[in-house]
């Protein structure tokens, strides 16, 4: 038991609180606690004098503080078993000195109430209630004992309190426990149980931490797992499934929920090929498979990836794979399979258009191969990709291929894919070819007839089987596509002339329409030159207007070029001009030549019309001869060479 000379320490504590003297036979962290008491006014003869939280206020606390509370309890009822009536107290404070909870004797829990104030949700801080275990473990950070006359309050001076701090797994304090009874009882055993106890709730805290920890990692993967589009699922030495996503039980018709703890082989309808790669020992990345089950045709790529123990043996292996379908819809969204344009990117309002736009509206309601006949520059691929996206397989990919633009030697692999080997300079493990980069949707032919007679021939019998095989293979690969071609040529014409064959013709020539030239296209070249020069003046930033005269000239030329010779005029008469209004000068003089008559006696013609005019006709007079032009024009030879300069007349 611990002893004290009560008389010579009350008599110092007198001393201190009247005289300022400060005592010889006081602990120099108490004295120093006592110091700060005085500095703060504590009043040394009274006990608890601080705030204390309302019943709202604590209950939210002891919410807030819920696991902490539900973990420490326990070793709480623990240490009062042990000292259960002998005059003791146990209670639990936050890292703010209030009480959430309290065990004890009730004799003495009276009395600490009633002499101290001592009650859930009072704030035991040192500017409180001056010095104790309690504020001095929160402001020290270690275990302390504080007996009798040790108090600062002369109502606490009967007690004795010891009190350790409880910190998390990152150390920082988040609550203490606290041992108290009258001064003649205290042990200092008392202050080694609460340190023991101290140990055994930090290392519960840990393990809780490290256990919340592990589910939300375990939950975080999961989620991860489940959430991604690939088949995930894994096997250990055996065979035996430890993990299977639900994205694999759908890829592989299997139900993913009970297929582990099974033999892989259990779980599928035919033998996995995973199982190779336990025998043989080698995984595979990005591999190419086509299985034939007996619930349906699985084609995907996949990888496997061993699992090796320290020893370099085979633990389990790792298969992660995704349907080919999946992998051409994100290959073909990479390289820009997809149509960007729809009907109402057709501009236009003569009758000629409109009948074309009403014939390819309608054959978007079809799945009927389609045949768009018109002059290079019409527009052909444009009404190509709006029909696809007026159709049904819209969300499919929108494949192009230029026939004309193919190397002989490449053709038949381009358009139907090869297997690995199958030429010098094959790709490993193969590829597909755009007949499969075009399942669901829709295979633009473009320039159908460039394509070669050996080449027709293969088209055909893909467009009557509906199946491929790629170069150098010998599996069959189901096409659902829709098939547009389109050509600039005279298909009749061709196939009299023994370039193009009659039968695939026909199976082409479903559904027709013929595209108008630009020259037929009665007032649709103001529309078409607004909306160009609208858009070339966000390009440029800089808002461009046509002259009269220009839109004279625009709509007397015949446009051997269609639509797309007219763009790239006004595209080249903005790069040239330094004005905002382009004049028949920024024209080139082919359009000029053809598209005004300068000679006409009605024409007033600008100063700088005339001028350019005239420098046109002395040069073509002499034959591009800078030197006789100007004698000609009565200038100086370096005067002209400016004026050739400035209006971008090519000599």
């Amino acid at each position: 038991m611990l002893q004290f000379e009560n008389s010579v320490e009350h008599e110092e504590w007198q001393e201190f609180i009247t005289e300022g003297i400060e005592p010889t036979k006081i602990k120099r962290n108490i004295l120093d606690s006592w110091k700060r008491c005085k500095a703060i006014n504590v009043n040394p003869y009274e006990g608890h004098k601080g705030s204390s939280m309302d019943q709202k206020e604590l209950m939210q606390k002891i919410k807030e503080k819920g696991i902490l509370i539900d973990v420490i309890k326990p070793y709480m009822e623990n240490l009062y078993k042990i000292v259960e009536g002998s005059g003791v107290i146990v209670f639990l404070t936050d890292e703010e000195a209030n009480i959430l909870h309290v065990i004890g004797d009730e004799d003495i829990l009276k009395d600490y109430r009633t002499g101290c104030n001592f009650k859930l949700g009072a704030n035991w801080s040192e500017k409180n209630v001056g010095t104790s275990s309690i504020g001095m473990v929160l402001k020290e950070g270690k275990p302390i004992q504080v007996v009798g006359r040790e108090h600062y309050c002369l109502k606490h001076q009967k007690w004795t309190c010891s009190a350790v701090p409880i910190r998390d797994v990152e150390k920082n304090i988040v609550a203490s426990i606290s041992m108290a009874g009258r001064s003649e009882k205290g042990h200092i055993h008392t202050l080694g149980m609460l340190v023991a106890t101290e140990m055994a709730i930090e290392n519960q805290l840990k393990i809780i931490e490290t256990t919340e920890k592990l589910i939300f990692a375990t939950k975080n993967h999961k989620a991860v797992i489940e959430s991604v589009s690939e088949g995930i699922l894994s096997i250990d030495k055996h065979g035996i499934v430890t993990f299977m996503n639900e994205s694999a039980g759908k890829i592989l018709f299997s139900d993913y929920k009970n297929a582990v703890g099974k033999h892989i082989n259990d779980v599928l309808d035919y033998k996995a090929v995973i199982l190779n790669v336990l025998e043989t020992g080698e995984g595979y990345i990005d591999k190419e498979f086509i299985i034939n089950s007996k619930r349906g045709r699985i084609h995907f790529v996949k990888s496997a990836i061993p699992i090796r123990d320290e020893n370099g043996e085979i633990n389990g292996i790792v298969d992660i794979f995704r349907e080919i379908k999946q992998v051409k819809k994100l290959v073909n969204q990479m390289v820009g399979a997809h149509a960007r344009f729809t009907f109402d990117d057709i501009l236009g309002k003569s009758d000629e258009l409109i009948e074309a736009k009403r014939l390819a509206m309608s054959a978007s309601k079809s799945s009927s191969n389609v045949l768009i006949m018109g002059e290079s520059g019409t527009g052909k691929e444009l009404f190509a990709q709006a029909l696809h996206n007026a159709s049904s397989r819209v969300q499919g990919p929108f494949v192009a291929v230029n026939c004309g633009a193919i190397p002989r030697e490449l053709i038949e692999s381009e358009f139907f894919g090869y297997v690995e080997g199958a030429f010098t300079g094959a790709q490993r493990g193969g590829r597909p070819g755009k007949f499969e980069m075009a399942a669901g949707g829709t295979l633009f032919l473009d320039e159908i007839g460039e394509m070669t007679m050996d080449m027709q021939v293969r088209l055909l019998r893909v467009l009557q089987e509906k199946e491929v095989t790629r170069v150098g293979g010998n599996k069959t690969f189901p096409v659902d596509v829709r098939i547009i071609a389109a050509t600039n040529k005279k298909l009749n014409k061709e196939i009299e002339e023994g370039t193009f064959r009659n039968d695939l013709f026909w199976r082409l020539n479903v559904l027709t329409i013929n595209i108008p030239p630009l020259c037929q296209r009665t007032g649709d070249i103001p529309l078409l030159t607004g909306y160009f020069l609208e858009t070339l003046s966000k390009e440029h930033n800089k808002k461009y207007i046509l002259n009269p005269e220009t839109m004279k000239i625009l709509n007397n030329y015949s446009w051997p070029g269609n639509v797309r010779e007219l763009e790239n005029i006004l595209e080249r008469a903005v790069n040239f001009t330094e004005k905002n209004e382009i004049f028949p000068i920024d024209l080139p003089k082919n359009i000029l030549k053809n598209g005004q008559d300068f000679k006409s006696p009605n024409k007033v013609l600008s100063l700088e019309q005339a001028e350019y005019q005239a420098i046109i006709e002395a040069m073509e007079h002499c034959q591009g001869n800078i030197t006789l032009a100007a004698k000609i024009l009565g200038v100086a030879r370096n005067t002209l060479y400016s004026k050739v300069k400035k209006y971008s007349i090519e000599c």
